[in-house]
Formats: C-alpha cells, structure tokens, sequence
C-alpha cells in the first residue's frame, strides 16, 4: 500500500515539529542494521527536506559531478511535482554534499542535470558522527517551475524516499513507500506516494 505524507508548512530551520517517517520498506536485501528518516516541510516557495540515517561504517568517498553517488551512503528523494506527468527529479546524496540529479520519465528518456551553484540553489548542509549522518536541502518551486511552468507546493503530488549504499561494507535498500519489483530498482513511477501540501 502506498504512503501518504502530509507536509506541514515551515521554514526548513526547525525540525522538531516537523513529523519523522522512517524508511521501513527493505525491499530486496535485509536492511543489516540501517535505518533511515525523512523529515519534510515547505513555505510555498521551497520545499525542505531533511533525511538522517544510521550506519555502520558511513561510506563517503565520491565527489566528482558525474560520480554515482549510489555506491557510497546515500539518501535520496525521487519528486514528481504533477501527478498525472510521468517525469520526476531525482535528488541522491552522500554524507559529502555529492549531488547526482536526475530529470525524465522512463529511463531512456532521463538526463543527468548539471546545476551552476548547486550550493546557492539547492543550499545542502549534511552533518556526519559516528554511526549516523544526514543532510537537509530545499527544492525551490522556481526551480522545479522550469521544467514545470507554474508550478507551486499547493495540492499533491508524488515521491518515494529511498536509502542505498551499492559498494558499502553492508549493502542495501529502503524505501519509505514499498516498491514492487522483483529486483532492485528505484526507478518506480508507480509505486511513489504522495505527498499533500498544507
């Protein structure tokens, strides 16, 4: 059954309110002890995301622009601002500030995004401990507004939170809307949940 998440107006600095859903679907390998959070609220302008996950050992190596950043600890948000257009963006980052944004429909149809000022624009901070790490980032709607005139956060729209670490010490998968497929595979138009804007 696919996930609904209800996203509660803020302004991307204080977390404490904001509800925490954990990534519980394990998909296709057992989750060895990972466990993962999303956390996500907007002001009608940005949409803030925060995502936390606890491993054992953190991998944080990648920080070339086209690197895949999947090999390493990563947390990733996969958007689909228009719930009757099949394109999204993907959004996959390691503890380093990595970005690897992906922008299509199906597969042959998607393109890599290289971002000027990916700093500036999407203002990523992650943080990292012993055994836990995270990041917060925004997705101003002007931004999505590109791709998608007019757009605004008002109404629903689609996505699936995942965390993965292809060539970790522990691989793994999860997801926080299960995803059906009988091998790894994120890429899963239909199976995003949904998320309503407050």
């Amino acid at each position: 059954m696919k996930e609904t998440y209800r996203v509660p107006r803020g302004d991307g600095a204080h977390w404490d309110n904001i509800p925490r859903a954990e990534l519980k679907e394990t998909g296709w390998l057992e989750p060895a002890g990972v466990k993962a959070w999303m956390q996500l609220c907007h002001d009608g302008e940005n949409l803030y995301v925060r995502l936390e996950a606890q491993e054992n050992p953190i991998r944080a190596t990648l920080t070339g622009t086209l690197d895949q950043v999947c090999n390493d600890s990563c947390l990733e948000v996969f958007f689909a601002p228009l719930e009757e257009d099949a394109r999204y963006f993907n959004f996959e980052w390691n503890p380093l500030k990595s970005l690897n944004l992906g922008f299509g429909g199906t597969r042959p149809t998607r393109v890599r995004q290289i971002v000027k000022k990916m700093d500036e624009l999407f203002c990523p901070q992650s943080w990292q401990e012993e055994n836990t790490w995270g990041i917060t980032f925004r997705i101003p709607a002007e931004f999505v507004g590109r791709y998608f005139p007019g757009f605004t956060y008002s109404g629903t729209c689609c996505a699936n939170v995942y965390k993965c670490g292809d060539e970790t010490e522990h691989p793994h998968y999860l997801a926080w809307s299960p995803v059906t497929s009988d091998k790894p595979d994120f890429h899963r138009r239909g199976d995003f949940g949904t998320l309503v804007f407050e």
